[in-house]
């Protein structure tokens, strides 16, 4: 089991698993409604009418659309981090490289599964400057999360001699920086690239390097 896991918690009553679902269903809703309106120019009555409830009811779990939608950034956040703990513990005692690839394919789907929200989402930071509060820290917290994940990997890649281990430290940052910079052009360039195309190009590049291969 993954050390990260909260099963050890106390089971939620019936009310408050209700209304988090309910909450997820709201926030399905309004990545669906911003997706196709836009960040600036979906509105609360908009999304309630996606959802089937009253405006009311809406403001019942977010104060204003921009309440919701840090929480919408934060839950899919959290998801990626869940699918990552998935992978992770689903792949153990399979190879260093295998088990990298199942990491870099989690991250690159869950890109492409919220593409359009993501890519608008980035648009607006450019348009009107870098996110600030808790936005911010909450998107950094998450990327400090997959960095301890791709780390805590590195120490098999070491182990299995497929990294050295003189520059483990600087892993993390090098192949998130390039996963994220890939991203970052198919988000800014509103075109998604295939997976696996992604997925050989960041491998080879990281574990081989960027020089020609020898004849």
């Amino acid at each position: 089991m993954s050390p990260r896991s909260t099963s050890g918690s106390k089971p939620q009553t019936l009310r408050a698993r209700l209304k988090e679902e309910a909450r997820a269903t709201i926030l399905d809703a309004a990545e669906q409604v911003l997706a196709e309106q836009g960040l600036h120019a979906a509105r609360m009555d908009d999304i309630a009418a996606r959802v089937g409830v009253s405006v009311g009811t809406l403001y019942n779990y977010f104060q204003d659309r921009q309440q919701l939608l840090e929480a919408l950034r934060d839950v899919r956040g959290r998801e990626l981090l869940a699918m990552l703990d998935t992978e992770l513990e689903r792949s153990q005692g399979q190879p260093y490289h295998a088990r990298l690839h199942g990491l870099i394919r989690c991250i690159l789907e869950h890109a492409q599964l919220h593409f359009r929200l993501f890519s608008l989402m980035l648009e607006d930071v450019m348009q009107h400057g870098v996110a600030k509060g808790q936005d911010l820290n909450d998107h950094q917290a998450h990327w400090r999360e997959i960095s301890r994940r791709v780390e805590d990997l590195g120490h098999q890649g070491v182990e299995e001699g497929a990294l050295r281990p003189e520059d483990a430290r600087h892993y993390p940052t090098l192949l998130l920086g390039m996963v994220r910079e890939l991203l970052f052009r198919q988000l800014t360039e509103k075109q998604p690239e295939p997976i696996d195309t992604l997925i050989s190009l960041l491998l080879r590049c990281f574990l081989e390097g960027a020089a020609p291969r020898p004849g």
